[in-house]
């Protein structure tokens, strides 16, 4: 899938999430927090492919994973999920827990969009088994087009039902 599919799908997992699972009601900077991180994680795993946005931005490292490991492989793993959960376990920094719950949304949406795709993804790493969805697409097809259309009406829906609620 290309960056910006997974940046809305971050955003929409996070709205999800928002609605269901944080049971807080959020002030502006914690909005600002949570969905800035589940944005970031939804653009995270693909740190392993240099030309990706996050590949860009910290180029050598992303080389390095990408030489090493390969494209989706372990940043598309359950091992990823759980080095990210315990990394940010470590934090001591205000909206800790925002931060945190945040990138795994966001990195759990990135995971499951590429699984959509005909390449899917190693979510067992190391062992070598790609998991795909039985239904799947090419990247930057029409049915990428048409998941990205879906994924903000989703997105449009939860909000207002959000405020309608309040």
């Amino acid at each position: 899938m290309e960056g910006k599919t997974h940046a809305i799908g971050g955003i929409c997992l996070g709205v999800a999430a928002q609605s269901y699972y944080i049971t807080d009601k959020l002030d502006a900077p914690e909005l600002i927090v949570f969905y800035g991180a589940c944005l970031f994680g939804g653009l995270l795993p693909d740190i392993c492919h240099p030309g990706s946005w996050t590949g860009r931005r910290a180029r050598a490292l992303s080389k390095g994973i990408s030489r090493f490991f390969g494209h989706r492989t372990i940043t598309h793993s359950i091992l990823f999920i759980i080095l990210i959960y315990w990394l940010t376990s470590t934090f001591t920094i205000q909206y800790d827990h925002l931060i945190q719950t945040g990138l795994l949304v966001g990195i759990v949406s990135h995971i499951v969009l590429d699984a959509m795709t005909v390449r899917g993804i190693q979510l067992f790493y190391p062992i070598p088994l790609r998991v795909r969805f039985p239904l799947y697409l090419k990247t930057a097809s029409k049915g990428e087009g048409f998941i990205t259309s879906c994924l903000i009406i989703l997105t449009i829906i939860m909000l207002y039902n959000q405020v309608m609620i309040s």
